[in-house]
C-alpha cells in the first residue's frame, strides 16, 4: 500500500492511503473516508496529490509517534491482514478476499474487538499485496516459468511458478476453466516441464514451459508452511 498527501475538496491535507499497483485511492487516514478528498464516481485529479504537509488533525495525530495518538488506520489494517493471512495458511487455504469472507475469518480468529467494517478496504488490500509479493518470489532452485496473475484489487502480472502452485486453464476460447496444483517444475533436455495434477483425475499430466505459459493462468502460491 501507498501514502500520499492528498488534497481534500475543503482544501485539508491528508494522509491517502493508495493501492500499490494501479494508484487507486481506497481511503484516509483520518477517519473522513475517500469521499473526503473524490466524490463518489469521480476519478482522482493527479493534481490533488500534494508534498504539502498534512493540516487535516486526525491525519496529523495517526502519523503521530505519541503513544496516546489514535493507531493508523493503514497500520491497524495491516496487523488485521496478518492475522487473517496466519490463520489461512494454518489451514491450508488462501485468505478470503471479499467482505462476507473477511468477516467469516475473524469471527474464525476469535477477536474480542474485530474490525469494523470500513477498514475492510484496507486489510484487503494489505491481503493482496502481502500474496503479490509471495506470487512473485521465485523459489530457490526452481526454473523460471512466467503465467500471467491477476492482483485480486486490480491490476495483472508475470508470476513465476512454484511447486504448490494452483494453476487455471485459461478457458476463453474453450470454457474450459479446470484448476491444478504444481507437483514439479524441471529442466530437461527438452527444455522446462511441469508436472501438474488435477482433481478428480487420477494421473498428473506434464506440460512444456511454453505451453504452460501460453494455457494457464496462477490463482495463487501454496501456503508458505504448507
Amino acid at each position: 500500500m501507498k501514502q500520499s498527501n492528498v488534497t481534500g475538496h475543503r482544501g485539508d491535507i491528508h494522509d491517502g492511503l493508495f493501492n500499490s499497483h494501479t494508484g487507486f485511492l481506497i481511503d484516509l487516514a483520518c477517519d473522513a473516508g475517500r469521499y473526503e478528498v473524490v466524490h463518489p464516481y469521480e476519478r482522482l485529479d493527479p493534481a490533488r496529490i500534494t508534498e504539502a504537509p498534512l493540516s487535516c488533525p486526525s491525519c496529523k495525530a495517526a502519523n503521530s509517534t505519541d503513544p496516546t495518538a489514535p493507531p493508523h488506520r493503514g497500520r491497524l489494517a495491516l496487523e488485521h491482514a496478518k492475522a487473517v493471512l496466519a490463520c489461512a495458511d494454518q489451514r491450508g487455504y488462501p485468505p478470503p478476499l471479499d467482505d462476507e469472507g473477511l468477516r467469516l475469518a475473524f469471527l474464525a480468529l476469535g477477536l474480542e474487538d474485530p474490525p469494523a467494517e470500513r477498514l475492510y478496504p484496507l486489510i484487503r488490500e494489505h491481503l493482496t499485496d502481502m500474496l503479490t509479493d509471495r506470487a512473485l518470489t521465485v523459489p530457490e532452485g526452481i526454473p523460471s516459468v512466467l503465467v500471467h496473475y491477476t492482483r485480486y484489487t486490480g491490476g495483472t502480472l508475470q508470476a513465476p511458478i512454484g511447486v504448490g502452485d494452483r494453476l487455471m486453464h485459461d478457458g476463453i476460447a474453450s470454457g474450459n476453466w479446470h484448476v491444478v496444483k504444481v507437483d514439479a517444475v524441471e529442466d530437461t533436455a527438452d527444455g522446462v516441464v511441469v508436472t501438474v495434477s488435477e482433481k478428480d483425475w487420477p494421473h498428473p499430466r506434464k506440460w512444456t514451459g511454453p505451453d504452460i505459459t501460453r494455457w494457464f493462468l496462477k490463482l495463487d502460491r501454496a501456503p508458505s508452511n504448507a
